[in-house]
């Protein structure tokens, strides 16, 4: 009885299997800089050796290969070997590993591009099919990045380092994730059963091909349910899964296990990518201003060089600007946001972001000076109880008995009021100051400029200044804030109870009570855009605001957040990635000032002054009927004109690099708009042969042609919604 009971849970438990046969994704994480032993590559080629079933996924960071090529030859040299095999998928090939959602469209490409570069020097045959990472790297643009760059397959899991955030559930075995400007990959969600764990706040149930996972997706109707875990490179577990998992790459998954089975479309929207930082904290505020200022830089350096190069003036500086993108890549890097502390005193990833922006920079300025000159000129009267401040543009009248608020925003050029009182007023909850302080507690002192006023204020007993500056024919409204922080002070919600990791409440989850500068305005019932790499996103939010890791909300403000009533609208610009604050009640607002506790049990303190620069522009219509993308652009870009070259007509249509290649200009445009849109061209003289090309350097023959027409010196281009295009040109 007992061997006829044996033998039919054998029966049972091989009968489940076939009917739902579970696969995994194993593998390692980390690189040179993050964390990956010397020891590491043996380690990987060995262990290969010895589980022949083994399939193995890497995200480890290309500049990694330079010293395992150093320290152990043999070593890289056998893992090739399993490489070359079809055992081992290359999934992040980017050069830093960054999360991708915090930074510019443009540095997407060159992640991309410049470690795909430097891995070929080392894997010559590597083939780049699926995109997948153990950490929430993620952005709704990536369909159109990853396609023109060659890539088929993607995952959207992240199951076993949830602690920055995951992306939202979604039905189905895998989707085609369809990106704003249409363009569609074969990806793996993180299925609809996939449930955050009850034990940790960094993992899903999917980590481990848990039975409740396996439950819920045999339920579901997935026929091939697959778990994944990136090991971090230093683990030396090899196998994750012991012997009892069916390991494999991600591309041998798509190809050969759920080829066959049908996939729904998901137009993914940025929301859908559920992901948080400690926003507002000095040390990652500051890192966010490095990161943009050196994205700025280069771009606009790359612009001006590449003119100069047009005109024979001088050559192409490649080494120079390769040097120069690489240390702002590594800057990127997601450890880089989410561990900045991690690291020994005077180089931790803070510190190395200061040195590899610094670099940057260094490297532009050496390549070119840039300026710019700008309108001055406002009418500043001294009215009571404040100033008023007047152009052709804005009567601003700023309250000096309240901290210096603007309790009137008057658009001359659209003849309408946009500020209630309390507008760019400070507020926040200095929880070991008595709780909730507010600028508008004190007065103010006011010295005027010849285009604004500089407010010299307090609160909660530190001084600030701010700078407020309008320019003729501008709609932009410029703002500089300068807090003299003396010492730390906890600011925010603050920690009620003995820290622990598996905490699903942590106090920089809480937006409302950090430090913001709010904006509330005349406009009732308004609707929530902003913009996102090569995406804007229209909120279904209700509101920004949440207290849990497992009910994160995507409250990210890039560039721009705008709010419309569908009349009239304001849009506010950032010089950083940060956080945004908006709902019923609660007005448009910008995280200026978080301290307390963040990830880890570790103190974000404030250790120095901080200087935050915004904007706000309103505007007729919603963002697009605004112009928001393009004044935001002008905003980082001061010099975005190429008039030396070509004249650029297109609306909205932008120019978001120019470099060389090979004796060609490659200009990359982008049209950031809800509508298809069309560029043309016109170039200053005859130029030769020009080519649409993808992002991994193959002329596009299938998309659109371009054609250069009028003598030879016009190019057209059509341009779906939200989609970029390079163009290759030979100048003659």
């Amino acid at each position: 009885m007992k061997s006829t009971l044996s033998l039919l849970l054998a029966w049972f438990i091989c009968g489940t299997a076939v009917a739902q046969q579970a696969w995994y994704i194993d593998g390692y994480h980390g690189g040179v800089w993050g964390h990956y032993p010397d020891w590491n590559t043996r380690f990987m080629a060995d262990q290969l050796a010895q589980h022949p079933d083994w399939n193995i996924n890497i995200e480890i960071e290309p500049a990694t290969w330079a010293r395992a090529m150093q320290v152990d030859a043999p070593a890289l040299n056998d893992f090739r070997t399993f490489f070359e095999a079809g055992r081992v998928e290359y999934v992040n090939p980017s050069y830093g590993q960054p999360y991708l959602y915090n930074v510019s469209g443009e540095s997407i490409i060159r992640q991309f591009q410049y470690g795909m570069q430097e891995l070929k020097t080392y894997f010559p045959r590597a083939e780049f099919t699926t995109y997948s990472s153990e950490e929430p790297c993620f952005t709704s643009a990536l369909p159109q990045i990853l396609t023109s760059l060659g890539f088929k397959y993607a995952s959207l899991k992240n199951p076993n380092t949830c602690f920055g955030g995951y992306t939202r559930a979604h039905g189905g075995e895998k989707v085609y994730w369809t990106g704003p400007d249409g363009s569609v990959i074969l990806t793996a969600p993180r299925y609809s059963g996939e449930a955050l764990s009850n034990e940790s706040t960094w993992q899903t149930i999917g980590w481990n091909n848990s039975p409740a996972y396996l439950e819920h997706a045999k339920q579901d109707g997935i026929l091939h349910p697959i778990g994944m875990t990136l090991q971090d490179a230093g683990w030396k577990n090899g196998p994750f899964m012991g012997s009892k998992a069916n390991y494999t790459t991600w591309r041998n998954y798509f190809e050969h296990i759920v080829n066959n089975d049908s996939a729904a479309t998901w137009n993914l929207s940025q929301e859908d990518i559920l992901v948080n930082l400690v926003w507002g904290s000095q040390v990652t505020q500051r890192i966010a201003q490095q990161v943009r200022a050196a994205e700025n830089m280069i771009l606009q350096t790359e612009k001006l060089v590449a003119m100069s190069v047009w005109d024979g003036n001088m050559k192409w500086p490649q080494a120079e600007f390769d040097a120069a993108w690489r240390t702002l890549l590594l800057a990127e890097h997601h450890d880089s946001w989410i561990v900045p502390y991690n690291g020994q005193p005077g180089d931790t990833w803070a510190d190395k972001v200061r040195n590899w922006t610094e670099q940057t920079n260094h490297i532009c300025d050496s390549l070119i000076q840039i300026g710019s000159a700008r309108q001055n000129q406002a009418k500043i009267a001294r009215i009571k109880n404040g100033y008023q401040l007047d152009n052709d543009m804005y009567r601003i009248v700023v309250d000096t008995v309240h901290g210096g608020v603007i309790t009137e925003l008057f658009s001359k050029k659209l003849n309408k009021s946009f500020a209630v009182n309390g507008f760019n007023e400070l507020r926040g909850n200095f929880y070991e100051k008595g709780g909730r302080h507010s600028s508008m507690e004190s007065r103010v002192r006011v010295v005027k400029l010849s285009n604004g006023l500089e407010i010299h204020g307090q609160i909660a007993g530190t001084p600030y200044t701010q700078t407020i500056s309008i320019r003729k024919g501008d709609p932009k409204i410029d703002f500089e804030l300068h807090l003299d922080w003396k010492k730390n002070t906890g600011i925010g919600t603050p920690l009620t109870k003995e820290y622990k990791w598996e905490m699903r409440d942590k106090p920089f989850y809480n937006d409302s009570n950090k430090l913001l500068v709010v904006f509330p305005t005349t406009l009732k019932d308004v609707h929530v855009a902003k913009d996102a790499p090569f995406d804007v996103t229209e909120s279904r939010l209700d509101n920004t605001f949440f207290n849990s890791w497992d009910s994160i909300k995507n409250n990210i403000i890039l560039n721009w957040v705008d709010i419309t009533d569908g009349q009239y609208g304001l849009a506010l610009f950032s010089d950083h990635t940060t956080s945004y604050t908006h709902g019923a009640g609660f007005p448009l607002g910008l995280d200026i000032q978080y301290s307390g506790m963040g990830l880890w049990g570790r103190n974000y303190t404030i250790d120095g002054p901080t200087t935050v620069n915004y904007a706000i522009v309103p505007h007729k219509g919603n963002w697009e009927a605004g112009d928001i993308p393009h004044q935001n652009n002008l905003w980082n870009d001061p010099l975005a004109d190429y008039n030396s070259i070509f004249t650029l007509e297109g609306g909205a249509v932008q120019v978001t690099s120019m470099t060389w290649k090979n004796g060609q200009l490659v200009v990359r445009l982008y049209n950031p708009s809800a509508k298809p849109g069309q560029a043309r061209l016109r170039f200053k003289k005859e130029i030769g042969e020009v080519s649409l090309v993808e992002l991994n350097g193959e002329i596009n023959t299938n998309k659109q042609s371009t054609k250069a027409v009028t003598n030879n010196k016009e190019v057209v281009v059509d341009l779906p919604r939200f989609a970029i295009r390079t163009l290759s040109i030979n100048p003659q």
